[in-house]
């Protein structure tokens, strides 16, 4: 979320639909968040003009997965911003009609993503998961006992982001083994809706009930999640499949029978940030 203005510390969104569209007023009290707020409209208006045509509207992160969970979105709109005091306001309109519902409700549903995460949300957030990491590509498969989460990069400081961050998640795992029910659900919660502070429990790498195994790979880690319980092996499946979600470009359907987690044609799909 590093261009999205919304996503910058003490940031306070105001959603209100407009013609063919939605506006959004984006303040900050301090002198510092106004001036990134600013920024980041502007990095997104440029951001615009080179969006993929491969992009869809599927609700899922597009965008390659970084601008793709901004509030603003990008893919079929036309964006313009200006200055207003404290930071910007930004109309956001549809190209096609059709898609008009569709677009008041995804820009408020990703607020609400923000929201749920902490408050305020920004910089911190989602700080511990490898998948979150700049760069990254996050591929799942599903195993007897859980998930596979490989997530890789080319660039050398973000394979030792992800590598770091991966050994804190199984750092997190362990410490909540001998947690009681109370703490363990304070730490991680399961929701995906932010639980955990947003940096753990949206990340597709899931910790509550589970025993996390990590190992470097070429470009990044390799994070076996496995069930405490055969009954906890679907849901972690599905939960990690949603918070994959987040970060996840489609291509097309998926597969049938393909054995993997998230929904892309080929056996190893795969989400990136």
């Amino acid at each position: 979320m590093a261009h999205c203005p919304d996503a910058v510390q003490g940031a306070k969104t105001k959603i209100a639909d407009v013609t063919g569209g939605v506006q959004l007023t984006i303040i900050a009290t301090d002198a510092t968040a106004m001036a990134d707020i600013r920024a980041r409209t502007q990095a997104l208006l440029d951001a615009q003009k080179n969006q993929s045509a491969t992009v869809h509207h599927t609700g899922t992160g597009e965008g390659g997965g970084l601008l793709g969970r901004c509030p603003i979105v990008l893919k079929d709109t036309t964006v313009v911003a200006t200055n207003v005091d404290q930071g910007s306001q930004v109309t956001v309109t549809a190209k096609d009609p059709a898609e008009l519902d569709w677009l008041r409700r995804e820009t408020r549903d990703r607020q609400e993503d923000l929201e749920a995460a902490g408050s305020p949300a920004g910089a911190g957030k989602m700080s511990h998961c490898p998948s979150a990491v700049d760069g990254a590509t996050t591929t799942l498969k599903n195993m007897p006992d859980g998930v596979r989460v490989t997530v890789t990069a080319k660039d050398d400081t973000a394979v030792k982001a992800i590598r770091d961050r991966s050994k804190h998640l199984e750092e997190i795992a362990d410490s909540l083994v001998d947690a009681s029910a109370e703490k363990a659900a304070a730490i991680a919660s399961h929701t995906g809706e932010g639980g955990g502070g947003g940096g753990i429990g949206r990340c597709p790498v899931v910790v509550r009930d589970t025993t996390i195994k990590v190992k470097d790979v070429t470009g990044g880690s390799q994070i076996d999640v496995k069930a405490k319980s055969t009954a906890g092996v679907t849901p972690l499946q599905k939960e990690a499949t949603e918070r994959a979600a987040k970060f996840q470009l489609p291509t097309a359907p998926a597969a049938s029978g393909s054995g993997s987690a998230a929904p892309r044609p080929s056996a190893a799909p795969s989400a990136s940030h």
